[in-house]
């Protein structure tokens, strides 16, 4: 396959293989597809949420805060055993 950058993407690309992040061409291709499924994933998510707010679906901020405050806790506790 073969793939028509604009010069200065190419540019970019060639850089990046240069300095060793990237094998090659085609490793940065594969990680460029990977972030661009990832911000349309992030996009659905974020349109979930509209549509939840839209209809009146939301939390209040101390529900929120209580359900982060537990995770944070859970997290620190893993920390400190060692998880």
């Amino acid at each position: 396959m073969n793939i028509d950058l604009p010069a200065e993407q190419q540019t970019i690309i060639d850089s990046l293989v240069a300095s060793g992040r990237y094998t090659s061409f085609q490793d940065a291709m594969r990680e460029a597809v990977c972030l661009l499924l990832s911000q349309e994933q992030l996009r659905k998510e974020v349109q979930r949420g509209v549509d939840d707010a839209d209809r009146g679906d939301l939390l209040d901020h101390e529900s929120v805060f209580g359900c982060l405050r537990s995770l944070a806790a859970a997290a620190a506790q893993r920390a400190e055993s060692g998880q």
